[in-house]
């Protein structure tokens, strides 16, 4: 029963992650009254709704089941290179940065890709409908 609700509260947020990125913005923001901070935890809880969310357009768009193993895969590689880098840099690497740096770019990423996939899979859709 609670699983279902989650799973359900989870596909309507991922359907919209825009909306989903301005409700959590202002609902934070009611509480913290700093637009910067609101703004980074707002880019970091969109960014799960994102993965969601542009997986399955992936997975429409292409007939693919590996959408999400897809973004996990990219996600993975760029934290190790971005890990490796700041290593070769600086002799050490700060895990909690790197995951940062990635988990903030993919927000940006996935931001990008979501538009371009819709529109794409909107018009697949019209050229040759299912």
């Amino acid at each position: 029963m609670i699983v279902e609700i989650l799973l359900n509260l989870y596909s309507w947020l991922a359907a919209l992650p825009f909306v989903t990125f301005i409700v959590i913005w202002f609902g934070v923001y009611l509480f913290l009254k700093n637009k910067k901070l609101t703004t980074r935890l707002s880019m970091d809880i969109t960014m799960l709704f994102l993965i969601g969310s542009v997986s399955v357009i992936w997975n429409q768009l292409f007939q693919a089941k590996f959408g999400f193993w897809l973004i996990i895969l990219v996600l993975l590689i760029s934290f190790g290179l971005i890990g490796g880098y700041q290593n070769q840099a600086k002799g050490k690497t700060d895990l909690l940065k790197v995951f940062r740096v990635v988990w903030r770019l993919g927000f940006l990423t996935l931001s990008v890709l979501y538009i371009v996939l819709l529109l794409a899979n909107i018009l697949k859709n019209m050229i040759i409908p299912t």
